[in-house]
């Protein structure tokens, strides 16, 4: 049997776990009720949501730490929607502006943006700045998950 897809409710944070997508029928939260966005695009969190999201995900979560008025940061987006969307239900993809929500920053040791990390089991398994080519993303991702990350 394979995997369930994981998805985060964008309106109250709970993950949802479902064992396949049925054309035709709208998936909703499992704890608000609300439809789930089964699209994979990169949800925004706060500390308080990340913290929730990186600790009870059954699957990998990669954060985009990020700014507005960063131009890397804004050039990655596309990059990381393009990722996330490939990756839907496989991987939990999170952006935190961390203009917005400086605690984050903090709390994760965030230096410079844009900074990914990757989270399995509610560790920090790797983490890289700067924005990627796509390829370069992929790679990044798929070694963190597995779990050959340096």
């Amino acid at each position: 049997m394979a995997a369930p897809l994981i998805y985060r409710c964008a309106r109250c944070g709970a993950m949802n776990r479902l064992a396949l997508l049925t054309p035709g029928r709208q998936p909703v939260c499992g704890k608000c009720k609300a439809d789930l966005d089964t699209s994979g695009a990169p949800g925004h969190a706060d500390l308080a949501a990340l913290e929730r999201a990186v600790g009870s995900s059954p699957a990998p979560v990669l954060v985009d730490f990020w700014a507005p008025w960063c131009a890397p940061c804004r050039a990655f987006a596309p990059v990381l929607e393009r990722l996330a969307r490939e990756q839907a239900g496989r991987l939990v993809v999170l952006k935190v502006d961390t203009e917005a929500s400086p605690a984050a920053g903090a709390r994760f040791g965030i230096q410079a943006i844009p900074t990914l990390v990757v989270f399995r089991d509610g560790k920090e398994v790797d983490r890289v700045s700067g924005a990627l080519p796509y390829e370069e993303l992929r790679r990044f991702t798929t070694a963190a998950t597995l779990g050959v990350a340096g």
